[in-house]
């Protein structure tokens, strides 16, 4: 079981994924071994992840997805917190314009790059990001999506 937690910030709630579709993104990604877990997903205005992004990484950019892994485990119900993915709705639908990506695939492929963060996984060398990049390409096209690296 895969519990999602959305929470909107933003007012206009057009082009935002249903919940089952997120859903079903993340447990395409999700390691095979956990069985109940929970994410969180905020969506957020630019504002609002330009001060997360300097309070949490001193980086006073705004940017389209952050992730705070927490890996919380209950033993009791044997439930996973895994962590909390922070979208800003308006750069992700500008990027979306920019690559000439449709907004569903772009929404897929921040999804799955955040759990992957959630995951452990980084792309801060070279080797890193080669690694992510791969197992997003091969997600993105299991799902039916191109590789969203090729634009």
């Amino acid at each position: 079981m895969i519990k999602i937690n959305i929470k909107n910030f933003c007012n206009n709630k057009k082009n935002i994924p249903s919940k089952n579709l997120i859903k079903k993104w993340i447990k395409k990604i999700l390691n095979k071994n956990i069985k109940k877990s929970i994410i969180n997903i905020i969506i957020v205005k630019k504002k609002k992840i330009k001060e997360l992004n300097y309070i949490y990484r001193k980086n006073n950019t705004k940017t389209n997805i952050l992730s705070f892994s927490i890996i919380n485990n209950n033993e009791n119900n044997n439930l996973l917190l895994i962590g909390d993915l922070i979208i800003c709705k308006s750069i992700l639908e500008k990027e979306s314009k920019k690559y000439k990506k449709k907004i569903l695939e772009h929404w897929a492929h921040l999804i799955i790059h955040g759990v992957l963060h959630l995951m452990g996984y980084q792309h801060n060398n070279l080797l890193n990001r080669k690694n992510m990049e791969y197992i997003e390409i091969k997600q993105m096209i299991s799902l039916g999506f191109k590789n969203p690296y090729y634009f």
